[in-house]
């Protein structure tokens, strides 16, 4: 069986979703290193035509779209993986549309018809968790989970903070998309101790190139500016593992808005956290259902909050340096133990062979 996998541009999710399943079984794609470039698109073109089975991750482009059905008539197998939901009000950040001068609210729901279409033409729909698949069986019975996962090779050995001060962080789309909001009053309080320095790795650089982007941001910079924080903007992705590690975090907080997009999530930033051993506090909702609550091993290498009386209970604990050290050196033997790609690598061939 021969695979080719098709980026959608996100580096990141291409990474968890395509190059870790790539690399461990031996297939190609349009990009085949965590350092690599994506390949010309004539070169994916012969990489698809010469495959048996095609990849596509989140094929938001019409373009992607047509190319699937082409490739369908051809006899090629069809996957569509997505790890978000594009369905309106959902909560969906409108940046995720693209950096558009207008009409974004349309180009959303543009993208989603596409998406729902490429689900309910392709051969089998992969994607992170029950919760997101749910989305897509009413239009593809033929949806499997396939969780994301970890490649220890890929990240160094954790560092360790040696400073004076408890390193808190917060990483990714809860700095971008106002998911901090939870625990705003919190935060506030955070960047005021002493004792406390607050990181932030998220938002991009504040240059000429990026004045247009920074219209999307505005309030999340305008609230990000007016706290004592250490900012590290975002990083090309084949940086993003070096850079968090480097961060020397005592500890992450992942707070989450409470809507249907967020909990169509994944747990990917506990993983990430767990191969730098930082332990995590992260948003629970109500009903159970956040991404961190999904696979109910993980809350005993974790702690979750819903309240702002649990997020302040939960970072308390975590004050305690033999406390925090203890959970994230767990965190890291869990993570590496039952999400490894090495050990799960198979899971993906089993899947594709559609038997």
């Amino acid at each position: 069986m021969k695979v080719y996998f098709l980026t959608g541009g996100y580096d990141g999710c291409y990474y968890v979703r395509c190059l870790l399943p790539l690399v461990h079984n031996g297939w190609w794609g349009a990009k085949t290193s965590i350092r690599g470039r994506p390949a010309s698109l004539s070169s994916q073109f012969k990489g698809a035509m010469a495959a048996d089975v095609i990849v596509f991750q989140r094929p938001m482009q019409k373009e992607m779209l047509e190319a699937a059905k082409l490739l369908k008539q051809k006899g090629k197998v069809i996957i569509y993986d997505n790890d978000d939901t594009y369905t309106a009000n959902s909560g969906v950040p409108k940046q995720m549309s693209s950096i558009l001068e207008e009409q974004i609210d349309k180009k959303l729901e543009s993208i989603d018809a596409t998406l729902k279409e490429f689900v309910s033409i392709a051969d089998v729909v992969t994607t992170t968790t029950e919760f997101l698949a749910d989305e897509y069986r009413p239009l593809n019975p033929n949806t499997v989970v396939l969780p994301n996962m970890v490649d220890p090779d890929d990240w160094s050995k954790p560092k360790r903070n040696e400073g004076d001060k408890i390193r808190i962080g917060l990483v990714g789309s809860v700095v971008n998309n106002q998911d901090y909001t939870p625990i705003k009053n919190i935060l506030k309080e955070l960047s005021e101790r002493e004792d406390v320095q607050l990181v932030i790795l998220g938002l991009p650089p504040k240059i000429k190139a990026t004045e247009y982007v920074q219209q999307f941001y505005k309030t999340e910079y305008e609230f990000w500016q007016s706290h004592n924080i250490e900012w590290q903007p975002f990083v090309p992705h084949e940086d993003y593992n070096d850079t968090l590690n480097n961060l020397a975090l005592d500890i992450m907080l992942i707070p989450r808005a409470d809507n249907y997009f967020n909990r169509c999530k994944s747990n990917v930033k506990f993983l990430e956290a767990a191969m730098c051993q930082i332990p995590v506090i992260a948003q629970s909702f109500p009903d159970g259902k956040s991404p961190y609550e999904a696979n109910p091993k993980d809350k005993d290498y974790l702690l979750l909050a819903n309240s702002e009386d649990e997020w302040r209970e939960q970072i308390e604990k975590l004050m305690d340096k033999q406390t925090r050290r203890e959970l994230g050196e767990k965190a890291y033997e869990y993570v590496t133990k039952d999400y490894n790609i090495k050990d799960k690598a198979h899971l993906w061939k089993e899947v594709y062979q559609l038997n």
